[in-house]
């Protein structure tokens, strides 16, 4: 192949009138196909939100008596509660599954390929947001956090859309200005790093927008009133919970106090022990971004990384060259970005981070990548950067080819038990064996087990609401249930009449021939028809 092949081929491909939208195509395919099924079974944390969204959904009141919430008490610690809004119409169209507790996830994802294509679009030219697309449809920790429904996963899209209004402002119009603000403010709602990460940002970005005449002092106000005004719930809610004050309900809306507040636990700025907390999340920080990974394969694949390891070089080659060519004095939006990328770095230094509470640095991260590919083919010779395009086309493609070969078969069968594959049949079986048994559900491999049988069993709320008792000892901010109606929660086998739901592990113990057994994966039932 010549080098006029080759760039007839890169010319026609990066040209193509169409290949935006295949792009999109593509991301929406790897986001959305077979949801329901990969990852196989379901996390406690979707089982909690989603159950959260039914009760609300049915009865205005979520699983701990809460006329709708600003944030759920959930375990007793916390949950946010906009995913929980958000799903809602679904679990009203498609019933609680599997399916309606995920797809607002994906449907934030998929909005997200729109929104950073235009932004990127926006502040460069159609070439690198084409690239930049390309990298997001393909980026490991966009599509594995897009097919699960973990709720903090909303908060970087909604993060990015108000950073596209706020880049609209800079070089469209001041009247956008409102409408980020107004974004900011709903991704309060979002994740509880927000409260970092927003007013850190404005802080930085106020001033300079205001120093380089970008926004008048009255679009300014304008636009924080409409900050102000949206945030103000979510502001009470971490007073009333920092300070230890009484619940506050307005009409039927409720800012709740949690039975546990996380903050010392989650930020080590209000930690005792606030130096050695300082390495601990030093040493987080670098692990997650330089070798990618958190130690928990549900978010992200070691031999892949968050945006591939070999992302690396260029993203820390693009973010030299901003720092030493003083890029962000001279356009607005490496400002913006290398901002955004300072407020996630000291999120990351002053709270316990993973992937998911870090979610919000991949973005900035992604900005940087595209730089450092457009800078290192200046720094390639003429006649040979045709090459490195392709090699580049060429080596990202084989990665995302082997990265959803790998996300698809092998990932989603070596993490089932991540999220509990099998416990759902099981329950749903055990609770059509007859109607007047006990039924047990193993604590001792599964986190929460209660909320599993609400979700899957579809449990009426105000059923659950009367008869639920709690174990409030050695309680640590996640209350278990010690039973409710017919289903108890313990690590022992019970009397007789009683349909236990055992783990693989349990039967071991046990001495239970597991041949003998109905199994669901790695989960079994048994009926107890005498006193063990």
């Amino acid at each position: 192949m010549n080098r006029k092949t080759i760039s007839n081929f890169i010319l026609n491909l990066i040209n193509h009138p169409q290949i935006v939208y295949l792009l999109i195509v593509l991301g929406v395919i790897v986001r959305v196909f077979g949801i329901s099924i990969v990852p196989a079974g379901l996390n406690q944390d979707e089982a909690s939100i989603g159950y959260e969204a039914f009760s609300i959904l049915t009865t205005g009141l979520d699983r701990n008596d809460i006329s709708f919430p600003v944030h759920l008490i959930s375990w007793g610690s916390g949950q946010n509660a906009l995913y929980a809004y958000f799903s809602m119409p679904f679990i009203h169209f498609f019933g609680l599954n599997v399916f309606s507790v995920r797809i607002v996830n994906a449907i934030f994802s998929c909005l997200s390929l729109l929104v950073f294509y235009s932004l990127i679009k926006l502040v460069f030219d159609r070439k690198k947001a084409l690239i930049g697309l390309a990298l997001l449809v393909i980026c490991p920790w966009s599509i594995m956090s897009a097919r699960w429904g973990l709720e903090s996963n909303i908060f970087p899209t909604l993060f990015l859309i108000g950073i596209f209004f706020t880049l609209k402002g800079v070089y469209s119009s001041q009247k956008y200005f409102p409408l980020s603000f107004l974004f900011f403010a709903i991704s309060l709602y979002a994740y509880g790093t927000s409260y970092l990460i927003v007013p850190l940002f404005l802080c930085f970005s106020i001033p300079y927008l205001i120093n380089k005449k970008i926004i008048s002092i009255k679009c300014c106000l304008i636009s924080l009133s409409v900050l102000i005004i949206l945030a103000t719930p979510i502001l009470l809610f971490v007073i009333i919970n920092h300070f230890g004050l009484s619940s506050i309900q307005i009409i039927n809306m409720t800012i709740p106090r949690l039975l546990s507040n996380r903050t010392t636990e989650i930020f080590n700025l209000f930690n005792p022990d606030f130096f050695s907390s300082l390495v601990q999340n030093i040493s987080k920080l670098l692990i997650i971004i330089i070798l990618q990974t958190d130690g928990n394969d549900y978010n992200a694949i070691p031999a892949f990384g968050v945006i591939y390891s070999i992302s690396l070089p260029f993203f820390l080659i693009g973010l030299y060259n901003v720092i030493n060519k003083k890029l962000f004095f001279k356009e607005i939006h490496y400002y913006i970005f290398s901002v955004w990328l300072v407020c996630s770095i000291l999120l990351g230094i002053f709270s316990q981070v993973n992937i998911n509470r870090l979610n919000i640095i991949f973005f900035p991260m992604l900005y940087f990548i595209i730089l450092g590919f457009f800078d290192v083919n200046e720094m390639i010779r003429t006649e040979y950067r045709n090459f490195y395009k392709l090699f580049i086309i060429s080596l990202y493609t084989t990665l995302f080819a082997f990265f959803i070969g790998y996300y698809f078969i092998i990932f989603n069968n070596k993490n089932k038990e991540s999220f509990s594959y099998g416990l759902g049949d099981a329950i749903q079986y055990a609770e059509k064996i007859d109607a007047t048994s006990t039924i047990n559900v193993t604590t001792n491999s599964v986190n929460m087990p209660y909320i599993y049988v609400c979700f899957y069993n579809q449990i009426n709320p105000i059923s659950f609401r009367k008869t639920v008792v709690y174990n409030n000892e050695n309680y640590n901010g996640f209350r278990e249930v010690k039973y409710f109606g017919r289903y108890t929660f313990t690590t022992n086998l019970l009397t007789s009449n009683t349909i236990h739901l055992l783990s693989k592990n349990e039967m071991l113990i046990y001495k239970l021939d597991a041949t003998k057994y109905k199994n669901f994966g790695n989960y079994y039932i048994v009926k107890s028809n005498k006193n063990r």
